[in-house]
């Protein structure tokens, strides 16, 4: 029932924005009490978390499993082409109405500092396989996404420019610059 609740909530809120998703319209979607869901889920901020916990989970398992059986090109390409096709299904309302939710805030920065660490090993796995530039402080490069990431947010530059074009500028242009030779060979031939 869980599964269920959280697949059909997710859509919910990604499709429609937060706010306008009523923890009503998600019970009598799934055929259940709003009791019930307030049973399982205390509130609509609650049941949110669980929903991007059970998302970002997904995905890093996902990544975790691809990258095993891919370089770190196609990894970084693959993770460029899913966050394209996520952000054109996504409602922008969605990332709008994100900051009124203060326990899911805490939990996608708190992530975000884990991801450091894995940043930082997936581009010394790209400098070792000769993607990536070993005379890079990578270290700097994770804070410095970080903070495009948080401006990105803050400004709502996702309303003002279609994703694409974002995500080509604020991840691919770079990118490119971190980049051997060999990775921008690469990046031209698939991209």
């Amino acid at each position: 029932m869980k599964a269920k609740i959280l697949e059909t909530a997710n859509k919910a809120f990604l499709t429609n924005g937060i706010k306008a998703v009523k923890m009503e319209s998600i019970a009598s979607s799934l055929s259940i009490s709003k009791r019930t869901l307030y049973e399982i889920y205390g509130d609509k901020e609650s049941l949110l978390f669980a929903c991007i916990k059970d998302d970002q989970e997904k995905r890093q398992e996902f990544l975790r499993d691809f990258s095993e059986q891919h370089n770190a090109m196609e990894t970084v390409l693959e993770v460029y082409l899913r966050k394209v096709e996520d952000l054109r299904t996504v409602n922008s309302a969605f990332y709008a109405d994100l900051p009124l939710y203060p326990k899911v805030m805490a939990y996608i920065e708190a992530s975000h500092r884990d991801m450091h660490e894995h940043f930082i090993a997936f581009m010394q796995r790209g400098v070792k396989e000769g993607y990536f530039r070993k005379e890079v402080n990578y270290e700097l490069i994770s804070r410095m996404f970080d903070t495009i990431g948080r401006y990105v947010a803050q400004e709502g530059l996702y309303a003002q420019y279609p994703y694409e074009e974002l995500l080509r500028n604020l991840m691919l242009v770079p990118l490119r610059g971190l980049c051997t030779p060999k990775g921008v060979k690469f990046l031209s031939q698939k991209l």
